[in-house]
């Protein structure tokens, strides 16, 4: 426009000049850019849930990890004729450990009530840390 035209309005639906306005993108939607950010948002929202559910589950499993029967990891022995609990924890771990508590730990991890055992019997010998 020159300092001496008049404004006379709106360019008429189109004219030449109209179309030259909405090819700059007057009239049309905004950027998909605020549409992006929100679902990058709501996907880092979802990853750090994901791992918040993670770190509960594991810390769970190692707090119950102690009362697990599948913790107790030691060597399997079958008893054979004359063993007692008491000779098989004297065998098994030696003078280093308190054969009391080893037999303790043996009647409790094999769910036994007395400690006499029957030969062909499987025990599951835990280890004991010292």
């Amino acid at each position: 426009m020159s300092a001496g035209r008049a404004y006379r309005g709106p360019a008429p639906v189109g004219s030449a000049q109209h179309r030259a306005v909405a090819s700059c993108g007057a009239g049309r939607r905004p950027s998909s850019r605020a549409g992006r950010r929100r679902l990058a948002g709501l996907l880092r929202f979802v990853v750090f849930l994901l791992l918040i559910f993670v770190a509960v589950w594991a810390g769970v499993r190692v707090a119950h990890a102690g009362t697990d029967a599948s913790v107790y990891t030691g060597q399997r022995y079958v008893v054979s004729g004359g063993d007692t609990l008491w000779s098989i924890a004297g065998h098994e771990y030696g003078a280093d450990v308190d054969l009391r508590r080893a037999v303790y730990q043996i009647r409790e991890v094999n769910h036994l009530d007395g400690s006499t055992v029957s030969p062909g019997e499987r025990l599951t010998l835990p280890y004991l840390e010292e």
